[in-house]
């Protein structure tokens, strides 16, 4: 199986559709959900290098259960990474009186990591417009692409370039094996 210095891993976890004025007869999500302990089985260690980093897309729900997954999945919890969404004309979801309008990324590493890299830094926290459902911002890729040439975007859905995709919305690159 190929290995990757970056997996960026963003995972259909099991949530419920909420139902709005916008889209009152959608009561499914758009695309089938995993269970905890599917997606902690999936071979994300299989496809890692030695040095590597894993990005793992969570929701706020899914938070705290997160850090284990990537744990189990041989990585070290490096820090916590926040997508502050942006709107355009819209005001973005709101529920009991909050605006839901950021995704959290756990970073994990694998190996050895220089302490002080002679790189341009990458914020733990960053803004960029939310597009659409589930959908995650290219300045993400941008930030990150620098950590390593050998990259692939788990469960995409859309190809970018430099990148190897895997998932049931485009082209797989590679044929997961568990």
């Amino acid at each position: 199986m190929k290995r990757y210095q970056i997996i960026v891993i963003d995972p259909p976890w099991k949530v419920k559709k909420i139902q709005n004025k916008q889209r009152p007869n959608q009561v499914e999500m758009d695309y089938p959900m995993m269970a905890l302990e599917e997606i902690k089985d999936l071979p994300i260690s299989d496809l890692a290098e030695n040095d590597s980093y894993c990005f793992l897309w969570t929701t706020q729900k899914y938070l705290w259960e997160s850090k284990s997954i990537l744990e189990s999945w041989g990585f070290n919890h490096l820090l916590t990474m926040v997508w502050e969404k942006t709107y355009g004309k819209s005001a973005g979801m709101a529920l009991y009186g909050f605006r839901w309008n950021a995704e959290f990324i756990l970073v994990g590493t694998k190996g050895k990591k220089d302490m002080f890299p002679k790189q341009k830094l990458i914020p733990a926290v960053f803004q960029a417009e939310n597009i659409r459902h589930s959908e995650k911002p290219q300045r993400f890729y941008d930030l990150v692409s620098s950590l390593g040439e050998k990259r692939i975007d788990m469960f995409a859905r859309k190809k970018r370039d430099g990148w190897d995709v895997w998932g049931n919305e485009v082209e797989s690159d590679i044929e997961l094996t568990n």
